[in-house]
């Protein structure tokens, strides 16, 4: 095209062009088009109005979460946008006509003593006190006569027909002072049925307990769990658990009570506790339930130097008042070798660290300065094992490990003496009946106790650790006693 010719202005042009393309476009894409304007544009929320109540969506749904439907109805169908709720309709379930007959056919009746009895077994109870009542009363009381005085008294409360048949005189035997043992092993059977009563073994009665929250205080003397008339004229059980402090009898009791509900008692681990004496050891007691038992460890230590004579051995060890070792023993401690192995542990430890030129001069051996001492201490095979005492289940264990010593700035960490006793402190039944507590006290019950054959190859400790932390003590168990010798205080062997 040459310069001479009108060339058609731009304007022109794209007007024509745009013209073009709108009779091109069809309806639909120009109502998609105005259908993603209207979707791009904000929207705003709007509050509900307080006066618009909300849809109900139980609406038209009977008891068994289902839609009732007719021809008269509203046109609906299943699949419609109300939700139904199935919490409704799962309780709606046991309202059923078909579940009424099972329901009834499992009523149960709750006794006095809340025990579930089923109609079955409450005709059965019926079957058996006729048959009772045909037995006649001098079978009855000879039949008793073969029995203890607790468990005579135990069958005569069994049922109404058995005290007819017995009389009161099997509930007036325990009256008496020489069966006051049995009377208790007969207030035994009732510890569940009263949570706010505690058992008095003094008194052989309950009576009724201050609080339900009790705590164990080292004056226990001045703070009584409940009020006894025989309180200073009797000896209040307990057992010694440190120097200076000592476990009543009645949080045994207590801890073991815990299994019947916690209205009963508190729970084992309210009676840990951490504390330390005068003269430097540091203890710490825990306690936990295994098969209805109360078992317990309590761990002391305190800082051993190196090099002790005999006497700094001593001073170390035992009280100077009663000569009674500071840490926690059980009754036959004098027995066994006890002390003497704690004495081999403290001749472990190792001294202090020393230069090289003071090992030349204190020994112009070679191989003496050369090897220098570690400073982990490294037991014998006499003090390593774990030991228990044949005469009670009690098991110690002898370690010398490393603490840290606050309030040395020079020498932080220092070697320690660790004696870790495990015992089972029984059933809480008597302090004069438990086989375990009158063991570790030293009470004299009819029959010896046989640590060995009572406790068996799983050990106290390892029982205890297993349920407490989880890990067992990797040392072999051997006796405290080997030699059976019972000297007590007579043999000088201890001190």
């Amino acid at each position: 095209m040459s310069d001479d010719q009108p060339q058609p202005s731009r304007g022109l042009v794209s007007r024509i062009g745009r013209k073009l393309k709108k009779t091109k476009t069809t309806p639909d894409q120009r109502r998609n088009t105005v259908d993603n304007t209207t979707k791009r544009q904000p929207q705003r929320l709007q509050k509900r109005n307080a006066s618009q109540p909300f849809p109900d969506r139980q609406e038209g749904i009977n008891e068994l979460g289902e839609r009732t439907y007719s021809i008269w109805s509203e046109t609906s169908t299943l699949v419609d946008e109300v939700r139904r709720d199935h919490t409704d309709m799962i309780h709606g379930l046991a309202h059923h006509g078909s579940f009424d007959s099972l329901i009834e056919g499992t009523r149960t009746i709750r006794l006095e003593e809340d025990e579930e009895v089923t109609e079955a077994q409450m005709r059965r109870i019926g079957r058996c006190e006729a048959r009772f009542k045909k037995v006649s009363s001098d079978v009855w009381q000879r039949i008793a006569s073969f029995l203890n005085p607790a468990d005579a008294a135990i069958l005569a409360v069994t049922s109404k027909t058995l005290l007819e048949k017995l009389g009161l005189a099997p509930l007036d035997a325990l009256t008496l002072p020489e069966n006051q043992r049995y009377r208790i092993s007969f207030l035994n059977h009732l510890d569940r049925h009263l949570p706010n009563h505690l058992l008095c073994y003094p008194c052989a009665t309950y009576h009724r307990r201050f609080s339900r929250d009790e705590k164990l205080k080292a004056d226990f003397i001045n703070n009584p769990l409940y009020l006894c008339p025989k309180v200073f004229s009797t000896y209040l059980p307990r057992m010694r658990l440190t120097q200076g402090r000592e476990l009543p009898y009645s949080f045994i009791q207590l801890a073991t009570r815990h299994a019947h509900s916690r209205h009963h008692g508190i729970h084992a681990d309210r009676l840990s506790r951490r504390w330390k004496d005068a003269s430097g050891w540091s203890h710490q007691s825990r306690y936990t339930i295994h098969d209805g038992r109360l078992l317990m460890r309590i761990r002391s230590q305190i800082f051993a130097p190196p090099c002790l004579t005999p006497t700094a051995e001593r001073m170390l060890l035992y009280d100077r008042e009663d000569y009674i070792p500071f840490f926690s023993v059980c009754k036959h401690w004098q027995n066994g070798e006890l002390m003497r192995l704690c004495k081999c542990a403290l001749s472990h430890v190792p001294g202090p660290h020393q230069s090289t030129l003071d090992r030349i001069r204190e020994s112009p051996n070679l191989k003496a300065w050369v090897v220098k001492p570690g400073f982990v201490a490294r037991q014998c095979d006499e003090c390593r094992p774990a030991r228990r005492c044949p005469e009670c289940p009690t098991e110690y264990l002898i370690e010398i490990t490393m603490a840290e010593d606050k309030n040395d700035p020079v020498c932080r960490f220092k070697h320690v003496l660790v004696v870790t006793r495990w015992s089972d402190l029984g059933d809480g039944s008597s302090p004069t009946s438990s086989p375990e507590y009158c063991a570790i006290n030293g009470v004299k019950v009819d029959e010896g106790y046989d640590s060995f054959s009572h406790v068996g190859r799983r050990a106290v400790a390892g029982i205890f650790e297993s349920k407490v932390s989880g890990c067992i003590p990797g040392q072999r168990m051997i006796s405290l006693n080997p030699k059976n010798e019972k000297l007590g205080e007579a043999g000088h062997g201890w001190y």
